[in-house]
């Protein structure tokens, strides 16, 4: 797990990192993290390979409570990734989000 405070440390420091929102399209589109990509829990493991072809890029997971978060990052790290940070949910996210 990584805090939001520290989470956003990272974003803000140049630091070459990764954010994916691993909620639903629906749900991305209510507001999300600025720079975030969209990969719902349910296809990360089918979309990881062409999305996130890195497998040592800092990558950084969140979803709305943090059940969704957990559940990816345990399939990215079965995938092979070697540094992924859980973020948990969105709801305790008190920085701005981005619509599109």
């Amino acid at each position: 797990m990584i805090s939001a405070k520290e989470a956003k440390k990272l974003m803000d420091s140049g630091a070459d990192i990764t954010i994916v929102d691993v909620r639903e399209p629906s749900e991305y589109k209510t507001g999300h993290i600025k720079n975030a990509i969209l990969l719902p829990v349910g296809k990360i493991a089918g979309l990881a390979a062409t999305d996130l072809p890195d497998l040592n890029a800092t990558i950084i997971v969140y979803c709305r409570s943090g059940m969704r978060s957990s559940a990816a990052a345990s399939t990215l790290v079965g995938l092979g990734y070697t540094h992924i940070l859980d973020l948990g949910g969105l709801s305790s996210w008190p920085y701005d989000v981005v619509t599109d």
